[in-house]
């Protein structure tokens, strides 16, 4: 799993900014991008084949405190390497051009990450002005390994129970390090390369250090798995390339737990961690996947690609195990935001890190099964090796790409090494964030392939505005009125309730199934007027049938409150018929008449009278882009025809009809339209026919 590949990163920054005058995206500081790449080659180098629970030292500079004596001469250097276990923090230099310093710092956690995938741990990449310091106390009396001597042969478990998988088997006389030990002191963990499992104690040579090892449970943290952390921007950014910021990324399809300044995080994603410029802001963006906070908790906050959330902190502490009071958790006076779209340079920072991680190989598309083999000696995993990148996009040609789910164009000119700007100008694209899964790419090929930076930004020590401080603001009166049940594909009319502080309003949609949560569009309305019609289709909104959307009170621009956000389905092309309502003429008041919203889906049963012992079920005003309905039923008497009945839509007004054989009794009826799901209870409870 060589990292050596890394100095391809000539490449990684291509097309990071989006912007209309190209000669605006160079910074007037030439060492900046020499410097990015010289450093990211060297963390190729420094870091390959980093193993689990450990740090590495990526390029310079780091300081480190350690909680047990070490030499003057430890971690000190570009490539040295340390064990979780004995770091009490690390921080990383801020970016200085003159002395050609930039801190980056590698660590693979092992977080609750199953021990027999090699290869598979949480990766931490720590850049510039940076610190991360452990919270998982260690015990003064553990030890990090202690080597071990298989006196017979043994089964390589999957777990330390007796029962546990059998991955492999050990021969006798092999040599290899045990890092933990099971709670009852019968099973040690041993470390195999990048993989990991367990044999019985008593098949190594006994020694009583052994019992000094991390006793390991299904509730135990590792190193590393709880923080403490701090970044800081300073005062001059010089290169925008070389943000301070912690990156984290999970292995793909599997969910891990953090804990981060006392928040309770589970991840299934690329997240990236700052402590904003006030130092009293916690800010969580999410690139990849999902990530939950406080999960299962009243508070849960659900953080979709695309998004980012913050909350305040609190006073500095002495809380971790460095002695200092340099520690901030969540503040109590306060709650996680509501996840709003991330700006494009809060992504930009994520995407650095992005590209870094895609390049370290320390994170594998998909987790292996491992195979240990009997050997004689030291034993060996053998582990499927990671896809080598495309090649299919020789310089100077042109190639079609078809958009799948979960991408965007800065990933699509990283992997063709081609920019940004070069395939917007190939595809007609005005607006970065406005791909859509199933679009047909023509990709110029190595266009630009050089190391640009991204716009730089004026030093500013000020803080955006926050919401205006408005006497008696009281959010609970706005709300979005409709559409509630469903959307045209097409024209469709949005329409909330007013609120009289503000001065506009925005309408966000989100994309559930295919983009997994992400916002896909915002429309805005100035003034007063509190409805606004927009095209929902394809090419405005991406594919997809099920949808979201909420609407925003905004006041010169900043948000004052935020409406619960509605899921809806969407109808496909060439469904019903879409209807634009004009918008209304604003008059000079803060109140308006809403229109009402659209007929509510009605349903209900009674005794057909055309064919005796029948049953008829009439519904209207089903929801847009209903297809079918069903009717469902429990039989209480009589020889009912079993259930459940679905009948075409349209018509609508439509009936159902069933029948029973000499009369009989149902109950518990329901009707769903299809494929939106909605549900309506079938009254009376039971029914006579």
């Amino acid at each position: 799993m060589s990292l050596r590949r890394l100095a391809v990163l000539v490449f990684l920054m291509v097309g990071m900014s989006v912007v209309l005058k190209p000669a605006e995206a160079q910074t007037s500081n030439a060492a900046c991008p020499a410097l990015v790449e010289m450093a990211l080659t060297q963390v190729g180098n420094n870091c390959a084949d980093l193993g689990r629970n450990s740090a590495c030292y990526g390029f310079n500079q780091l300081f480190a405190r350690f909680n047990q004596a070490v030499d003057s001469n430890f971690f000190q250097k570009p490539s040295d390497r340390v064990a979780l276990a004995l770091l009490s923090s690390i921080q990383t230099a801020p970016l200085d051009l003159d002395l050609k310093q930039w801190g980056i710092s590698v660590m693979n956690v092992q977080a609750n990450v199953p021990d027999t995938l090699p290869g598979q741990a949480v990766t931490f990449l720590l850049l510039g002005d940076s610190e991360i310091e452990n919270a998982v106390l260690p015990d003064a009396q553990t030890v990090p390994a202690v080597t071990v001597i298989l006196q017979t042969g043994a089964d390589l478990r999957s777990s330390a129970l007796p029962d546990g998988a059998i991955i492999g088997k050990l021969a006798a006389g092999t040599v290899v390090d045990a890092d933990a030990i099971s709670q009852d002191g019968t099973a040690l963990r041993l470390v195999l390369n990048e993989a990991s499992g367990w044999v019985n104690r008593e098949a190594v040579n006994p020694n009583p250090t052994l019992d000094r090892l991390p006793r390991i449970s299904a509730n135990s943290q590792s190193p590393m798995q709880s923080f403490y952390f701090r970044t800081r921007t300073g005062s001059v950014l010089e290169c925008a390339q070389t943000p301070s910021v912690l990156i984290i990324q999970s292995p793909q399809n599997i969910k891990v737990n953090l804990t981060a300044n006392g928040a309770d995080i589970e991840l299934g994603s690329l997240i990236t961690l700052q402590v904003l410029p006030d130092g009293r802001t916690m800010q969580l963006t999410t690139l990849e996947g999902e990530a939950i906070i406080n999960k299962g908790q009243p508070d849960e906050i659900r953080v979709p690609a695309g998004s980012t959330t913050t909350h305040c902190l609190s006073e500095a502490a002495d809380l971790g195990i460095d002695g200092k009071a340099n520690d901030q958790v969540i503040g109590d006076d306060c709650s996680w935001e509501q996840p709003r779209s991330a700006t494009f340079m809060e992504l930009e920072q994520g995407q650095t890190g992005q590209a870094i991680i895609d390049r370290l190989g320390l994170t594998q598309v998909e987790p292996p099964v491992p195979t240990v083999t009997p050997v004689v000696g030291e034993p060996t995993a053998t582990v499927t090796a990671a896809p080598p990148p495309p090649t299919e996009c020789p310089i100077g040609t042109n190639i079609n790409h078809v958009v799948v789910s979960g991408e965007n164009l800065f990933r699509i000119s990283v992997r063709y090494k081609t920019s940004m700007g070069a395939i917007m100008a190939a595809n007609g694209i005005t607006n970065a964030e406005r791909i859509y899964t199933g679009q047909n790419l023509v990709i110029p090929c190595g266009v630009d392939t050089g190391l640009p930076t991204v716009p730089q930004q004026p030093p500013t020590n000020e803080q955006p505005p926050g919401p205006p401080i408005i006497p008696g603001l009281d959010c609970t009166p706005f709300r979005a009125t409709s559409p509630l049940d469903g959307l045209n594909y097409g024209m469709n009319t949005f329409y909330w309730d007013g609120l009289a502080a503000a001065t506009g309003y925005r309408v966000n949609i989100y994309g559930i199934d295919e983009a997994r949560g992400r916002l896909v569009r915002s429309f805005e309305q100035q003034g007063n007027i509190t409805n606004l019609t927009a095209d929902i289709t394809i090419e405005t909104a991406g594919y997809g049938f099920s949808f979201a959307w909420d609407v925003q009170a905004l006041y010169n621009g900043a948000v004052l409150c935020t409406s619960a956000r509605t899921t809806v389905p969407r109808g496909a092309p060439g469904g019903s018929t879409s209807v634009v309502i004009p918008t209304p003429v604003p008059v000079p008041t803060a109140t308006m008449t809403v229109p009402p919203p659209p007929p509510t889906f009605t349903a209900t049963w009674s005794c057909g009278t055309l064919t005796p012992n029948s049953f008829k079920v009439d519904y209207a005003n089903a929801p847009v882009g209903t297809v079918s309905i069903t009717i469902n039923y429990a039989i209480l008497t009589g020889g009912v025809v079993p259930g459940p009945i679905t009948g075409p839509v349209p018509p609508d007004p439509g009936t159902v009809y069933f029948n029973s054989s000499g009369g009989g009794t149902v109950g518990s009826g329901t009707i769903t339209a299809n494929p939106s799901g909605t549900l309506l209870p079938l009254l009376p409870t039971t029914l006579t026919c």
